[in-house]
């Protein structure tokens, strides 16, 4: 694909003057780590950054996410999306939160890339918009917390994206670009990498209680109806191909009684992944049979609970072509990795069913990532190329409209996101 302009000294000058800016805004924001819907010092961090360059920002969405837009509102829309948030990692007997999972590097990289293009003129130059989101939780943690958020109104879902598409953020946007840390020191970047969508389960077996000696035969056993089930679900599981990635382990989190009573309640829970969205769905109501009907078996009631995850994430082909050609401008092929499948979860997997999303990997940090010595080890990679790669990809997108991919069934994608996915319509 010829480019219809040379853009790249722009990007080059972009860089050189914004490149200790960018790094120290990362290290600003690591210093600063909140978990999700918690966000405060980030959002002011980012929202003052913003301001001082001429980039008005739209704040309090999904309590703690913001927006800032640069163009004219009109022609293609681009998204730079960003997590704010951080882990929470226990240290001793200490709970610490920290950005062990490199979201201060996505929103400082962004922040960045928003600010050349703004300095730069290029979104008026080119045509279209550019859109910086920034988006709380995307971690699955601190969950009765934000339950608690959820019964006090202040949001509706358990994810800050899934928070942001319910209220229409994403309505006018055309595609999505973001990138996540990776982890891997061999490599600079990593493109087309797929990720596994994810749901919980929570099934509560309940039966009668009895005199485990004297009268057993008068009980109902809930644990040997949750046991049955464990069964159930393990010969399940061969029920679907390697490929589909199904990961299912459940765990007996409470059982009820003593040695001398027949339990008469057990709970059995489990989080559900795969890698499509169909098979998710398919293991979904499958766990589900496995329980009710092992319940039947024993003469036990069951009540099934489920909790809203993660869509699995299927990039666009489309756009991580124009992502690997601007990677390709500052590494050669050994130092990129292609099409990982990924076992982890997150909530672009929503987005990607959505519109048009690419999420690509880069490198730059030491210690594993979710522990509590995990550290930024190469900024040049981790802020600077990876900040390149992004306004590279932008630029030649706003550049080529034949490169420009949108999804046309947006609205119909949405509606069965909030009905079949979010469950809107169910009281939840």
């Amino acid at each position: 694909m010829m480019e219809r302009f040379d853009y790249s000294e722009d990007i080059k000058a972009c860089i050189g003057r914004n490149r200790e800016e960018i790094v120290r805004l990362g290290r600003e924001l690591f210093r600063f780590p909140e978990p999700g819907f918690r966000e405060v010092k980030s959002n002011e961090i980012l929202t003052s950054f913003l301001f001082r360059n001429g980039i008005p920002v739209q704040n309090g969405l999904a309590l703690t996410g913001l927006r800032a837009d640069l163009g004219s509102g009109d022609g293609y829309h681009i998204a730079l999306v960003a997590d704010m948030d951080a882990l929470l990692i226990k240290t001793g007997d200490r709970e610490l939160a920290i950005h062990s999972c490199g979201h201060s590097v996505q929103t400082a990289v962004l922040a960045g890339v928003m600010k050349m293009l703004k300095e730069s003129g290029l979104v008026d130059r080119l045509g279209g918009t550019v859109s910086f989101i920034a988006a709380p939780a995307e971690e699955f943690i601190d969950l009765e917390y934000r339950k608690e958020l959820v019964r006090e109104g202040k949001i509706r879902y358990l994810s800050g994206k899934q928070n942001l598409i319910a209220d229409g953020v994403f309505d006018d946007i055309d595609c999505v670009i973001s990138m996540h840390i990776n982890g891997d020191s061999g490599t600079l970047f990593d493109v087309g990498s797929a990720l596994a969508g994810f749901m919980v389960k929570r099934a509560v077996f309940t039966g009668q209680a009895a005199h485990s000696g004297a009268a057993p035969h008068l009980g109902r056993n809930a644990l040997h109806g949750a046991s049955l089930c464990m069964d159930a679900i393990a010969y399940m599981k061969d029920q679907f191909p390697k490929e589909a990635g199904l990961s299912l382990h459940p765990v007996l989190t409470s059982v009820s009684g003593g040695v001398n009573i027949i339990p008469d309640r057990a709970v059995l829970e489990s989080y559900i992944r795969a890698n499509t969205l169909d098979q998710l769905l398919e293991a979904g109501e499958k766990f589900d049979r496995c329980a009710i009907h092992c319940a039947k078996a024993l003469g036990l009631e069951c009540a099934i609970g489920d909790e809203t995850g993660y869509m699995p994430l299927k990039q666009s082909d489309a756009l991580n072509t124009v992502v690997l050609r601007q990677m390709k401008k500052l590494c050669g092929d050994d130092a990129i990795v292609r099409n990982v499948v990924s076992g982890a979860s997150g909530d672009v997997g929503d987005l990607g069913y959505l519109l048009p999303t690419v999420q690509f990997g880069f490198s730059g940090v030491k210690g594993r990532i979710h522990s509590g010595d995990f550290a930024i080890a190469d900024e040049e990679n981790a802020y600077i190329r990876t900040a390149q790669v992004v306004l590279g990809t932008v630029c030649e997108l706003l550049a080529n409209p034949d490169l420009q991919v949108r999804n046309g069934d947006f609205a119909e994608r949405k509606a069965y996101y909030l009905k079949r996915w979010l469950r809107q319509d169910s009281g939840r």
